[in-house]
């Protein structure tokens, strides 16, 4: 097994981990990974041939990922006009943004996550009240402990955007 070949494998790996971190499956991580090689070897575009080429995955299941994606955000397609002959011109994909871009997702849905949290705990505290107690104490505990988090987690966001 050559470098290039583990370099692709512990790619597709970490890829697989990203997808899942912006709320996608992990078999979305060898179409990013795919998509994120190419970008930065050639600065070029993948046509869906190439991509089901490079994954393995059947046109079905990479249309189906690629569409998830350009939902995101994340691809975006255009027509290759410099392609010949006659019937439609197949679409090239690419990654408009970089790699900070697709992990700020992560971060806007975990932020998104613990202001979920916060809500369900302002209607818990709104229930017990300032009474004193092992359950009132446990919900102070929780917000102390989610509010801190969620500021941990603009501060990420801020620095992602910059």
């Amino acid at each position: 097994m050559g470098d290039e070949s583990l370099l692709n494998d512990q790619m597709v790996r970490l890829f697989e981990k990203v997808a899942k971190w912006i709320g996608l499956s992990s078999n979305a991580g060898p179409v990013l990974a795919a998509l994120f090689v190419e970008k930065y070897r050639t600065g070029g575009r993948l046509s869906s041939e190439e991509i089901c080429d490079t994954t393995g995955y059947s046109r079905a299941n990479a249309g189906l990922i690629i569409s998830q994606l350009e939902g995101l955000g994340i691809v975006e397609g255009q027509r290759d006009y410099d392609q010949t002959g006659r019937g439609r011109k197949r679409v090239l994909y690419t990654i408009p943004g970089d790699f900070s871009d697709v992990f700020g997702l992560g971060v806007l849905a975990l932020q998104d996550r613990l202001d979920s949290i916060l809500k369900d705990i302002a209607g818990i505290e709104g229930f017990v009240g300032e009474k004193s107690g092992p359950i009132p104490e446990l919900v102070r505990d929780m917000r102390r402990t989610v509010s801190a988090h969620s500021r941990e987690t603009e501060g990420i966001t801020k620095a992602t955007k910059r």
